[in-house]
């Protein structure tokens, strides 16, 4: 069993170096491309919307936000009533899960920005070891460990930060639908569950489980779907023990 952790292991990894980053911020209008590297601001939007609803969607929202009011301007924002924010997010042609809530979840990170950060988003982890990151995004309304997770590890990716070695111990991944089933069905993670994902990342690559996350994700969106799963086409096809989701 820990020969074929391994094996894992070391396969996720090959497959994180292949995955071009793009695809870690599916977006579904080719113009909204630029917006989420350029802005960290937009950046912190989106990952903490992303509650439930599809990525493209998720990575989407600033662009159309941006053209809907003209601007991407936290300080902008932050004059806004909740009323004001409420009358932007019924105007995108597609809306997050957690429509009732996600413009308080705006308001909350927008008001972190610019009254802990002076407007500069990127002021949340520049400087900051990745706990105190986390600690930033569990004080925005909704957002929760996973979404803290995820938001460490992709600032890696998104512009290229580097946290320290001690800190990528601690940083797990983002227990989503799909890292929790691939988890499961691998035979690592004894349930479909948060935590025990967690766990289950942190057994395979435990100097730095949320480097994982990013392939595991993968997996679970192109082959290891809900029903139907395409193992043959795999990338974990040599390795997994191919556990049926119950």
């Amino acid at each position: 069993m820990e020969n074929n952790n391994r094996r894992i292991t070391e396969s996720l990894l090959n497959l994180k170096k292949q995955i071009n980053s793009d695809y870690l911020f599916p977006i579904l209008i080719p113009d909204a491309r630029e917006l989420v590297p350029s802005n960290p601001y937009a950046f912190c939007i989106a990952c903490s919307l992303d509650r439930g609803t599809r990525a493209e969607i998720v990575w989407t929202i600033p662009y159309w936000i941006k053209i809907i009011v003209g601007h991407f301007d936290p300080m902008k924002f932050y004059t806004m009533s909740i009323d004001e924010i409420i009358d932007i997010f019924n105007q995108l042609p597609k809306k997050p899960h957690y429509i009732n809530t996600a413009p308080r979840t705006f308001q909350s990170i927008t008001n972190i920005v610019i009254e802990k950060f002076e407007g500069n988003a990127s002021k949340i982890w520049e400087g900051q070891k990745a706990f105190e990151v986390k600690k930033t995004f569990m004080k925005v309304y909704g957002v929760g460990v996973g979404i803290s997770n995820m938001a460490v590890i992709l600032i890696e990716n998104a512009y290229g930060f580097h946290f320290s070695d001690i800190d990528h111990r601690r940083m797990g991944i983002k227990p989503d639908v799909h890292t929790m089933r691939v988890l499961y069905r691998l035979g690592i993670a004894a349930y479909i569950e948060e935590n025990e994902a967690i766990s289950a990342a942190r057994l395979l690559n435990p100097e730095y489980p949320g480097e994982i996350d990013g392939p595991l994700w993968l997996i679970g969106r192109n082959w290891c779907k809900p029903n139907s799963p395409l193992c043959g086409e795999c990338y974990l096809k040599d390795s997994c023990l191919k556990i049926e989701v119950k």
